[in-house]
């Protein structure tokens, strides 16, 4: 799948998912829509289907499925940030509950990949993010996502106060031209 991705090959890919066929051909598909999120937009009547795609892959018992889908899911958001925002945040209730738990999985892959998926996210819906965060990863009694939770709140907050020193710093030369014309 070197094109565009299309409603009839999510659903297809989707029913696919629901079936018994072979663990690799289910990966290779999800590899192809990767791949083409990567490179094109994706339909607004497609996204909760590629969603769901990806949840139902990232809750699998096979770990070269929860691999593709966990992988897709980071780019998926990278593509939505840019492409439209607001499906981002639709999808967050759904989603995030297995973000959070893959943020202490035993694999440290998995846990950066949940960090970097737990940022997009935060660019849409910082308010269900943090939420989540805190209600759930910080109160758990799983040690690796209290840790990565904390480092990613660290992280987060380091770039909003990165952001708001740039902003003032602007406000001050704006301040300056001002008061000083040439």
């Amino acid at each position: 799948m070197g094109d565009k991705i299309t409603d009839a090959q999510a659903a297809d890919l989707l029913a696919l998912l629901r079936t018994d066929a072979s663990v690799d051909a289910k990966v290779a598909q999800i590899t192809a829509f990767k791949s083409a999120i990567k490179q094109y937009n994706v339909p607004d009547a497609s996204v909760s289907t590629l969603f769901e795609i990806i949840r139902i892959s990232m809750v699998s018992q096979q770990a070269a499925l929860v691999n593709a889908g966990f992988t897709t899911l980071n780019h998926l958001l990278t593509r939505l940030a840019r492409q439209e925002p607001k499906h981002i945040a639709k999808e967050a209730k759904n989603t995030l509950p297995l973000v959070i738990d893959k943020i202490g999985d035993v694999k440290e892959k998995y846990r950066i990949l949940a960090s970097q998926c737990l940022t997009t996210f935060w660019r849409a819906a910082s308010m269900d993010v943090e939420r989540a965060v805190k209600n759930t990863a910080m109160m758990g009694k799983n040690s690796r996502a209290k840790e990565t939770s904390m480092q990613w709140l660290v992280q987060v907050y380091n770039h909003v106060l990165l952001y708001i020193g740039l902003l003032l710093t602007m406000a001050a030369i704006d301040a300056r031209r001002i008061r000083s014309p040439i």
